[in-house]
């Protein structure tokens, strides 16, 4: 919106409202010891066009995945974002609708959260889905959450080979409960049959496995999610990547009652980490144990379609004690996003962007496991990202990308996942075969 200055005469309106004779009255309550005897240390006013020019200027030393040839992953992807996304999304009646206090009056942006709902239920393969939630790590959090709610359990079994920073939030969010957390040990990048069989019980409320998971692999979600099924009530949790499950087995094809994951990939810049789009989805059964809202389909009393919200199970709606979670929106306007980016991609386009993501990621790995040094951590299955053993320290790589505008992955062992020699490397469809190439020579170089 426009920013206009109040003048003196708004100024002394507003404070003989409030019965104030002068500013300096609002701050009449403040010791002297605490108030500030200078002036402010601040530059010389300037003129806009020299503002512009300067800020420009600041922002121009910003190094960006737009500007340099990005291997980034770790959850978080560089992938094409068409113009169409931004162009619906700031429109006037999305960006400013925080989220639909007064539903039934926000028939818009009821039916966009419809759609989105639609679009995760048939990129999950489940029932239900919820208006999203705030983040990847928060909507695991929920699903486990309600995992202990609906099978009364009290033991939550987490592969080490989810993202470490959705487990640490995990632990955050249950350490004050009456839950054992178990981390199940990996074996050669996935988790093993026989680690899940050793560590089931009766007690166990949830299995999370994410796949792919924090080191690219493609886990075993069916086999895996039958051995936790074997226990009665016991809930399967599925990690999934959106642009992965156009192309890969779905979480719901592969048993699991409910599905959590981060909706980044789908038309939302990775700006600087956050805020993303939580996605959450489930089977029929569990609906009514859901965090967050459903929006439903209904009709008016003149019989047309209409929007509403069929289900609030949060604190702000229901009494607290029968609330199923705190969480108290939707990330509305990301949401919105990721609605646009899966309209406009369709089906088919989201499948052709994972193909082209698998098909590059190994394109560039049949590279690099020709220079001398370089190989796979793990031979297994992968998407689009993997972690790959160097002759020298990761930050060598990385420090030598830079001065390249090549922002060459993570190194593992800030992630907490791996040696200091590991960099764990992600390919979208963005990746031209050039630099792919450029990364090649890179690696070359460093050894």
């Amino acid at each position: 919106m426009d920013y206009v200055q109040i003048t003196d005469a708004d100024r002394q309106a507003m404070l003989q409202t409030i019965g104030a004779d002068c500013v300096e009255d609002l701050y009449a309550n403040l010791t002297p010891e605490i108030r500030l005897k200078r002036d402010l240390d601040l530059p010389p006013a300037r003129s806009e066009l020299e503002l512009q020019r300067d800020l420009g200027t600041m922002a121009a030393d910003n190094h960006t995945a737009a500007s340099q040839n990005c291997f980034l992953g770790g959850g978080c992807y560089d992938h094409f974002i068409p113009t169409v996304v931004n162009a619906m999304a700031a429109k006037g009646e999305f960006v400013t609708a925080y989220t639909p206090y007064q539903a039934e009056a926000s028939q818009g942006s009821l039916q966009a959260f419809f759609e989105f709902q639609t679009q995760i239920c048939r990129l999950t393969g489940l029932d239900v889905s919820n208006a999203s939630m705030y983040e990847g790590a928060s909507a695991v959090v929920e699903g486990v959450l309600m995992s202990l709610n609906v099978s009364g359990k009290r033991r939550v079994l987490v592969a080490s080979t989810l993202n470490p920073q959705y487990r640490s939030v995990l632990k955050t969010y249950l350490n004050d409960l009456a839950v054992e957390l178990i981390e199940l040990p990996a074996t050669d990048g996935v988790i093993a049959s026989d680690t899940l069989n050793k560590a089931l019980d009766d007690d166990t409320a949830c299995v999370v496995i994410q796949s792919p998971n924090v080191f690219g692999c493609i886990e075993d979600w069916s086999g895996l999610f039958e051995q936790a099924h074997a226990k009665a009530k016991t809930q399967a949790v599925a990690v999934f990547n959106p642009i992965a499950s156009s192309l890969l087995k779905q979480p719901g094809q592969c048993g699991a009652d409910i599905a959590a994951g981060e909706g980044q990939p789908l038309g939302i810049p990775m700006q600087y980490g956050g805020p993303y789009l939580g996605l959450f989805a489930a089977r029929k059964k569990l609906m009514r144990k859901m965090p967050g809202r459903l929006i439903g389909q209904t009709t008016d009393s003149q019989g047309r379609r209409g929007f509403c919200l069929t289900l609030q199970t949060r604190e702000q709606h229901i009494r607290g004690a029968k609330a199923t979670s705190n969480i108290c929106t939707n990330q509305g306007l990301l949401a919105i996003r990721a609605t646009v980016y899966m309209s406009a991609m369709g089906k088919l386009g989201l499948r052709e962007i994972a193909s082209q993501c698998y098909h590059k990621a190994h394109a560039l790995v049949d590279k690099i496991q020709q220079l001398d040094g370089y190989k796979l951590a793990f031979d297994r299955p992968f998407f689009h990202e993997f972690m790959i053993d160097c002759p020298v320290s990761a930050r060598t790589v990385i420090e030598a990308g830079k001065q390249k505008n090549i922002l060459a992955g993570l190194a593992c062992d800030e992630l907490g996942i791996g040696q200091d020699n590991q960099l764990l490397i992600a390919v979208t469809e963005k990746r031209t075969a050039s630099q792919l190439d450029e990364l090649v020579n890179l690696l070359k170089e460093v050894i």
